[in-house]
């Protein structure tokens, strides 16, 4: 439904967005994630069609929108839009709202449209209230009405969230993701929020540097990052030191050695030499609290989570940290020790470097 092929765009002679790649199937969500000033905002406009591309081919259900001869106009791209403050019209009641993006439709059969869609967001008893007089999650929902009433092909929805009190964000996210889901749109979203991304996306797009560092789903992201950069900027991580150990005689595996075990290396991984010095993620589910194990590691910093305790912890002998995120009945202060065992899935290692994130 949506591709991005090599994109490439600059204000001036200031590069934003550099070789960009994304596609998303028919039915999909994704979201465009990254850093503050990465230029998440600018891509979604450039497919819109609020900027002119300088290289590179933006492709909507197989039809090219934009290239470096090509500009359609937004209007002519099929999009629905929902933006950051709702941009509803506090004059008009959520029914002319709704309907305002209808004009192409005779007058008689706008109003049918617009309720029902305003109906399958679950506001249909609000249809004639003014948006003054709805909450920030009903205003929402107005809001996604209004970019679903033109029955568009692709819902573009940028930091659609980010007005909403903490405690409602989620809620709201996960109930727009099961109307889109159910009305089988595709739709794309910019936030800088990774718990949101998490709740609503199939796929994200990790932008940084004017690139796309990764476009993958939220497990292959947190799980199997393939840069040093993604690794540390999705979830929480610590890298701890290896080495990789002699192949041992008819053994086809490949182990990198550090002060908490020995880990075998597979796929892409695995092609490592003996001696090569390198950085092993750590992620802090990665590190299972357990009294029984003669591995103690003293609690340096702890942050109450709840249900959990995330601990930031000193290896023995060692001035490297790693985070253990523990039941909250396991109870440490600062300055206790605890026994840790390892439990690592996915080992991910990248080159050794001088400085530790």
């Amino acid at each position: 439904m949506l591709s991005i092929d090599n994109l490439n765009l600059a204000y001036g002679d200031t590069q934003v967005l550099n070789d960009v790649c994304i596609a998303l199937g028919s039915g999909e969500i994704g979201c465009i994630l990254g850093p503050s000033g990465c230029g998440k905002t600018t891509l979604l406009q450039a497919i819109a069609g609020f900027h002119q591309v300088q290289a590179g081919k933006i492709f909507i259900k197989d039809a090219c929108v934009a290239s470096e001869n090509l500009h359609l106009s937004p209007d002519k791209r099929g999009i629905g839009l929902v933006f950051q403050d709702f941009a509803l019209f506090p004059h008009m009641s959520v029914l002319d709202n709704v309907s305002y993006g209808l004009h192409h439709l005779p007058k008689s059969e706008r109003k049918l449209v617009a309720l029902e869609n305003i109906e399958r967001v679950g506001l249909g008893e609000y249809a004639d209230k003014f948006p003054g007089s709805l909450s920030g999650g009903q205003q929402q929902r107005v809001a996604i009405a209004r970019a679903i009433a033109p029955n568009p092909q692709l819902m573009l929805l940028d930091e659609p969230f980010s007005s909403l009190d903490p405690e409602l964000r989620e809620k709201v996210a996960v109930e727009v993701r099961e109307l889109i889901k159910r009305l089988g749109i595709t739709a794309l979203l910019v936030t800088h929020d990774q718990q949101e991304a998490f709740a609503f996306a199939d796929k994200i797009a990790i932008l940084a540097e004017h690139k796309c560092q990764q476009w993958d789903t939220p497990y292959q992201l947190y799980h199997e990052p393939s840069s040093r950069f993604v690794a540390n900027f999705i979830g929480e991580s610590t890298f701890i030191s290896g080495e990789v150990m002699p192949q041992e005689a008819g053994s086809a595996s490949v182990y990198v050695n550090t002060q908490l075990g020995r880990f075998a290396l597979s796929g892409p991984q695995a092609d490592k030499n003996e001696g090569d010095k390198l950085d092993v993620l750590v992620r802090p589910d990665d590190i299972v609290h357990e009294d029984s194990s003669p591995l103690k590691a003293t609690v340096v910093d702890r942050r109450f989570r709840g249900a959990h305790i995330m601990y930031r912890l000193q290896l023995p002998n060692f001035s490297e940290h790693v985070l253990c995120l523990a039941p909250s009945h396991h109870d440490h202060s600062i300055g206790e020790s605890f026994g840790i065992r390892m439990s690592i899935d996915h080992v991910i290692c990248f080159p050794a470097t001088i400085s530790r994130n």
